[in-house]
């Protein structure tokens, strides 16, 4: 079992929150200060424009499987290799893959920043204004 605050806990318990749509589960992981980047859509500062972000990005997929391909932790940061497939809003097929990169200090998330295939993102969502 991973030591509390550890990178591989603080890690896990951010993906058993994002698995259990649980955005405030997410929040209460991550550094007040969190930078936050959704490549092709958002660059974020702290957990009040992360909370905006999670608010408009939550229903833009439905029926989502999301699978975690390989975690890799080293010290303070950790890679996260995803795929996933799911339903847009608008009703059309969704197939990505991409690769998480985040940092945690004294037992939260303070950097996460999030690769994908942006031409998926910007052909199907609308553009976040933030």
């Amino acid at each position: 079992m991973a030591e509390e605050g550890s990178t591989e806990q603080v890690v896990a318990a951010l993906y058993a929150a994002f698995l259990a749509g649980n955005a405030e589960g997410m929040l209460a992981v991550m550094d007040d200060d969190v930078e936050v980047r959704f490549l092709g859509q958002a660059e974020l500062h702290g957990k009040a424009a992360t909370r905006r972000f999670l608010a408009f990005a939550g229903p833009l997929l439905e029926n989502l499987e999301f699978r975690i391909r390989k975690r890799i932790v080293e010290g303070s940061v950790a890679a996260v290799l995803w795929e996933e497939t799911a339903t847009t809003a608008s009703g059309a097929p969704w197939e990505n893959h991409g690769v998480d990169v985040l940092e945690v200090a004294d037992g939260r998330v303070v950097g996460l920043h999030e690769y994908n295939d942006v031409r998926l993102v910007h052909a199907h969502f609308a553009r976040y204004d933030g």
